[in-house]
């Protein structure tokens, strides 16, 4: 536990507590660790109302989705006299899920030091895709002017990092973790036929899984595949020639899901939205020490190191080449595994992405309360005169 003065932050942040991989693997991992190790608490605001979660996803019901959005963007103005009880305010990704940064600059407007946390190209329409209506009422200058008005940003990687800085020196790469008391090392399955390769996402991302089946359909021909997928829903086709296995997303199996396997796979494109990722659905499996086969984009090629802890692939043809090696091999994929996990301890376990998220917090409350020392003295001195 630090000695140091025991601090409170309000978490402004899209969803309840449990719904969304973006609050999940950062701000609420690490909050029982902030709180133990580093005497910060985390008071964690939700923008959507349970009612709103549990249907913003579903096709249509846009009239309820309207009324409901249009509810909870009320009662976020309830928050702004809130924050006078705190030492800080952290903004993930957005206060509000539509229009302008209104809460954010009334916020601002208080002197309350804003720490702006994202994971995500959250500035591009591209990211927007599939959310309907909902994307035409977002404003994605809003980051931009977060990015602003913030007393710091942390982003999840370098390529998030670099838009931040160009408009906020003050601007820090915290990773999106691994909880790594979650997710312990997973036995492979014993046999080896069928070879088990894993993809794990979400609904928007099912489009990138649609980037390993040309290799996946070549792995198919020559040996025996189980395609295994852990999504909200199942992919609209089959690979053909491999055995499909469904697998629906739920939070408390996740970890022995994923390690249930002999390869995970990552398939990417290569466009703004990517590179921005944090490669979430990597760290999962490297930390279940199962080895990884994923496409080189952005921050993938700082994760693996190619034959070291996992391996890149660029093409079609690398992508099914480097999955017959790993079938061919169990001593390699031990070997792999092996050091995936290894990486995630020391760079992305919560654990340290805990201690690299209290310093930025601490470092802006101290600087604030310096600033605002410094101007009573000031004032001080002129009435004086």
């Amino acid at each position: 536990m630090t000695h140091e003065r025991a601090l409170r932050v309000l978490v402004l942040a899209s969803k309840p507590r449990g719904l969304s991989p973006s609050q999940r693997f950062r701000l609420e991992q690490w909050a029982p660790r902030l709180e133990r190790d580093h005497g910060i608490t985390l008071d964690i605001a939700p923008f959507e109302s349970e009612r709103l979660s549990r249907i913003i996803n579903k096709p249509g019901r846009l009239m309820e989705k309207a009324l409901l959005v249009s509810r909870d963007f009320v009662r976020r103005a309830g928050i702004v006299p809130r924050v006078s009880g705190y030492d800080a305010v952290v903004v993930h990704r957005e206060a509000a899920l539509i229009g302008p940064a209104i809460y954010e600059r009334l916020i601002a407007a208080t002197g309350k030091p804003i720490i702006f946390d994202f994971d995500d190209s959250i500035w591009s329409r591209a990211q927007a895709q599939g959310n309907g209506i909902f994307s035409r009422l977002h404003f994605f200058g809003k980051t931009s002017t977060l990015c602003r008005i913030a007393a710091a940003c942390t982003a999840g990687n370098e390529f998030l990092a670099a838009y931040a800085r160009a408009r906020n020196s003050n601007t820090f790469v915290v990773p999106t973790t691994i909880e790594l008391d979650d997710y312990p090392m997973v036995a492979e399955p014993r046999s080896q036929s069928p070879f088990v390769v894993c993809w794990t996402g979400s609904t928007s991302t099912l489009a990138h899984f649609e980037h390993a089946r040309p290799a996946l359909e070549r792995v198919a021909r020559q040996l025996r595949l189980q395609v295994k997928v852990i999504c909200n829903c199942p992919p609209g086709r089959e690979i053909p020639g491999a055995e499909m296995r469904f697998v629906p997303w739920i939070p408390a199996n996740e970890a022995q899901e994923i390690g249930d396997c002999h390869v995970g796979i990552m398939p990417l494109p290569d466009d703004e939205v990517t590179r921005g990722k944090c490669r979430l659905k990597a760290l999962q499996v490297m930390a279940t020490g199962r080895p990884v086969v994923i496409s080189p984009v952005g921050v993938n090629v700082e994760i693996v190191h190619h034959g070291r802890n996992g391996f890149l692939a660029g093409t079609d043809t690398d992508f099914a080449n480097r999955l017959l090696e790993l079938a061919a091999s169990s001593e390699l994929r031990a070997r792999l595994g092996a050091a995936g996990r290894r990486t995630v301890e020391d760079r992305y376990s919560a654990a340290v992405g805990a201690a690299k998220f209290a310093r930025v917090v601490r470092g802006v409350v101290a600087r604030t309360r310096e600033m605002r020392l410094q101007k009573e003295a000031e004032l001080t001195d002129q009435e004086r005169s």
